[in-house]
């Protein structure tokens, strides 16, 4: 495997990730004669969760374009709990994304510090919030009569927790998007078994985005090991030994 030699710019694994994704949507969407919405949506989305993958800063702005993008297209589909759940609290919380990740990021790589540190407090709240407001979710989204119902409602219990740790810059949200993005396949693959050949390039975007995610994990797991490291210099620099 070659090996990760920079944090700064991008490897050769890299390219082909990134290069493969954004070639395999364009082409699907000419052979399939996608709209313009899927395909700016698609490529939004892969580049998106790419940037993420890399802990990069760069991946909070484009993601709110994303979802900008993904809430008109899951409105058209009558994906009621897709668009609700973008539009109320995944775009709010990318916006904190900006603003916190830009507090907390290494300037010498332009990439997120990784967190991993919770307390107990916080994990109960979170999930006492996270049960409750799914639970409120499913009866919202069969109250108007929402397509997938139980699939849209699975995409929103794997995606709050996901963005939430993403948020807080824990490293295990790129095993939850893992999860989330295989619901994802499911929910859009519906469409293209129906017939409607057009979201091919969604499913697409949605096959790189579950690759992403399992080298993501393998990405921040190094990136939080390089960043211990250094400050563990750091620390041995301001308290040398007597």
């Amino acid at each position: 495997m070659i090996k990760l030699k920079t944090w700064k710019g991008y490897n050769l694994i890299d390219a082909i990730l990134l290069g493969g994704g954004i070639s395999t949507i364009i082409a699907t969407s000419i052979v399939f004669k996608s709209s313009w919405l899927i395909i700016v949506n698609s490529i939004l989305g892969i580049c998106c969760v790419f940037m993420q993958t890399k802990g990069k800063i760069a991946t909070q702005f484009i993601g709110i374009v994303w979802f900008v993008f993904y809430c008109f297209m899951a409105y058209q589909q009558k994906y009621y709990g897709e668009t609700i759940l973008y539009a109320t609290i995944m775009i709010p919380l990318y916006i904190y994304g900006v603003i916190h990740w830009l507090a907390h990021r290494d300037k010498r790589d332009n990439v997120v510090l990784v967190n991993n540190k919770f307390k107990a407090k916080e994990i109960v709240v979170f999930i006492s919030i996270w049960a409750a407001v799914s639970v409120g979710v499913f009866f919202l989204l069969q109250a108007l009569n929402t397509a997938q119902l139980w699939l849209s409602t699975v995409a929103f219990c794997t995606m709050l927790p996901s963005v939430y740790l993403l948020m807080r810059r824990n490293k295990w949200n790129q095993l939850l998007f893992f999860i989330n993005d295989i619901v994802l396949y499911v929910l859009w693959q519906s469409l293209v078994y129906k017939g409607d050949l057009a979201f091919v390039s969604i499913l697409c975007c949605q096959i790189f985005q579950i690759i992403y995610d399992a080298y993501g994990l393998f990405v921040w797991f190094k990136l939080e090991k390089k960043q211990n490291q250094e400050s563990s210099v750091e620390i041995e620099k301001q308290n040398p030994p007597v």
